[in-house]
């Protein structure tokens, strides 16, 4: 039975999800990410890194909340690696966020602790509320001449690292899962 096209579109704007393919790309608007530097043994405590995002999603479906918050603090010398950390809560589904080196070493072992300024790979996701599916994107972000991160570490050793302006907003295209 074939539908009419009002019919068709009607249905997309109700359950979007049915469009994945004309859904626009997530705009990534903030990125930073600061830290304190490893004491070793004899420090007080572990240091806390931050890793901060803030999301914008220009879809339909994301009308009434479209910008989402991810925050996380982890220590140092034991990164969460692929770990998922949820986002603002939004009516119209979860959020969650991870990262990761974006180039594994040769024999698949993670760097064993986070430096603000090392190059990483975020992994976004959306898990929809009417869907059985989600969806993901990932972008690198590196401090590398010509990467897309600028900052710089104290003496002391506190650093801290956004999103260069001028490559903002970071577009994130998503694929479903």
């Amino acid at each position: 039975m074939l539908f009419p096209a009002s019919i068709t579109l009607s249905l997309v704007a109700i359950f979007p999800w049915c469009a994945s393919a004309s859904m626009r790309p997530w705009e990534l608007t903030r990125l930073s990410v600061s830290g304190l530097p490893w004491r070793g043994e004899e420090g007080l405590h572990e240091p806390l890194n931050t890793l901060a995002v803030e999301v914008r999603d220009p879809n339909e479906y994301a009308i009434s909340e479209p910008v989402v918050q991810c925050i996380t603090k982890f220590p140092y010398a034991s990164p969460p690696y692929h770990q998922a950390f949820n986002c603002t809560k939004v009516p119209y589904g979860r959020w969650d966020f991870a990262f990761f080196p974006p180039n594994p070493p040769q024999d698949n072992a993670e760097p064993q602790y986070w430096n603000p300024g090392q190059d990483f790979t975020l992994e976004l996701r959306l898990f929809p509320m009417s869907s059985s599916s989600w969806f993901g994107g990932q972008v690198n972000f590196s401090v590398s001449a010509g990467g897309n991160l600028r900052g710089l570490c104290s003496a002391g050793g506190v650093c801290s690292f956004m999103v260069k302006e001028e490559m903002l907003p970071v577009y994130v295209q998503q694929k479903e899962g």
